[in-house]
């Protein structure tokens, strides 16, 4: 066997194992011991049978029959014994193949440039291994995120390399069309590489700002999360001097007294108007059991108070609940904050709101609704406002709420606008 022929036979095993393993872990690689076991012990399998076929059939007919001998059963092994997704194993298989190519074209250069077919044949066995190893550390990682974060990311990031392995065997491998000077084919790839950059840095862009927007309504939400932890924190504060209060309320009646027994009966009555002005400003009302909803609706309905609304509270909770109280605090205060801004321009007979909080079939179940003026618009759920720096409470609502396996709805009927959320009590 001459050089060129046992360089040749041993490329051609190299590129199997590189291929190979490029596919598997660009799919994923492998879960367990025995899964990475079988994927060896076939390789030696691999490799004695296109070696046979390179020997008894030549180089040739081999290509021809690469697909059925090494691709195809490639694809079957990351399915049932890998467990990939069958998109996704033709989309490794077929990226796989497109990164055979670049030890396959500096064994082109060097034959170019050298004229001998030899050198070429040894520089590409000396690159394979250092392109193996690059490609491992830079690209698969990368490409296995790509083709499994969406089905959208899979097609476009799988359409290249799937129009290659098409494309190659068609007009190379089965044909010498490519090499015939047809112009369509000549630029046919050329072609199909400028649309896919069109189409990719379109689907960059969408996914970027889709992305942007993400990252934004979460600021928000984290924004709103510790903004309500710091509004119930004052709440707390709230609770704790009317704790003070009551405990100095022996001192206020002895002074009280001191007045009446001095004959001071206007200071006694002044005396008494500034205590219960004080004490009314920070009595904590009880609807229910629960603490936070307490604090809230009480904070509520002194402010509702201060503008002429009506605040009507229907709350049947238990002490405790499966949500966290910054989060119940943001659903709640937007909710209400959004509704009382809502009727506040509104005429007397108008200006009502109303909140229920009840526990039903095991689940907790809020709602509050208001009156309002003029249009709501809805987009994709959730009322839209034009006011700058408004209309994030909406997003942190839903956002809550659905990371609470819960939903919630937005409703702009007659008239009435309702704030509905469900979740459920773990």
């Amino acid at each position: 066997m001459d050089a060129m022929k046992f360089l040749g036979i041993l490329n051609y095993g190299l590129v199997f194992l590189y291929g190979l393993s490029l596919s598997v872990h660009i799919a994923g690689g492998w879960k367990t011991v025995r899964q990475k076991q079988i994927v060896f012990a076939l390789c030696p399998l691999f490799l004695l049978m296109q070696s046979l076929c390179w020997l008894m059939l030549g180089v040739g007919v081999t290509k021809k029959i690469y697909p059925l001998m090494v691709h195809l059963p490639l694809v079957l092994i990351l399915v049932f014994v890998l467990k990939k997704r069958l998109d996704v194993a033709l989309v490794s298989v077929c990226t796989a193949y497109l990164c055979c190519q670049l030890p396959r074209w500096v064994n082109l250069a060097l034959t170019a440039l050298s004229g001998n077919p030899l050198l070429g044949e040894i520089g590409y066995t000396l690159v394979i291994v250092p392109i193996y190893l690059l490609l491992r550390r830079c690209f698969v990682g990368i490409a296995h995120d790509a083709m499994t974060y969406s089905s959208e990311t899979l097609f476009l990031f799988g359409s290249l390399p799937f129009v290659y392995y098409i494309f190659d065997y068609s007009t190379v491998i089965y044909s010498s069309a490519l090499y015939a000077g047809i112009p369509a084919l000549t630029e046919f790839f050329p072609t199909a590489v400028i649309i896919y950059y069109v189409v990719f840095l379109s689907a960059y862009h969408a996914q970027t700002q889709k992305q942007m927007q993400a990252e934004l309504q979460k600021s928000v939400l984290e924004a709103a999360v510790k903004q309500s932890a710091a509004e119930l924190e004052s709440l707390r504060c709230v609770e704790t001097q009317t704790a003070v209060y009551r405990h100095d309320m022996r001192h206020h009646l002895a002074a009280i007294a001191g007045f009446l027994a001095a004959g001071k009966t206007g200071q006694a009555e002044e005396y008494i108007r500034r205590v219960q002005a004080d004490v009314d400003a920070i009595t904590l009302r009880r609807f229910c059991e629960n603490e936070l909803v307490n604090l809230l609706c009480s904070s509520f309905c002194n402010r509702a108070e201060r503008q002429g609304v009506r605040l009507t509270v229907d709350a049947r909770l238990p002490k405790e609940l499966p949500i966290s109280d910054p989060e119940l605090c943001t659903i709640l205060s937007n909710g209400l904050e959004n509704a009382l801004h809502a009727v506040s321009e509104l005429d007397d007979a108008r200006k009502w709101m109303e909140i229920t909080c009840d526990v039903r079939a095991n689940k907790l179940l809020i709602e509050i609704k208001n009156p309002f003026e003029g249009e709501v618009t809805l987009r994709d759920g959730l009322p839209v406002t034009g006011r700058e720096g408004h209309g994030y409470g909406c997003h942190s609502i839903r956002s809550i709420v659905e990371q609470n396996k819960g939903v919630c709805g937005f409703e702009a009927e007659h008239g009435v606008f309702r704030l509905r959320a469900v979740l459920p009590l773990r």
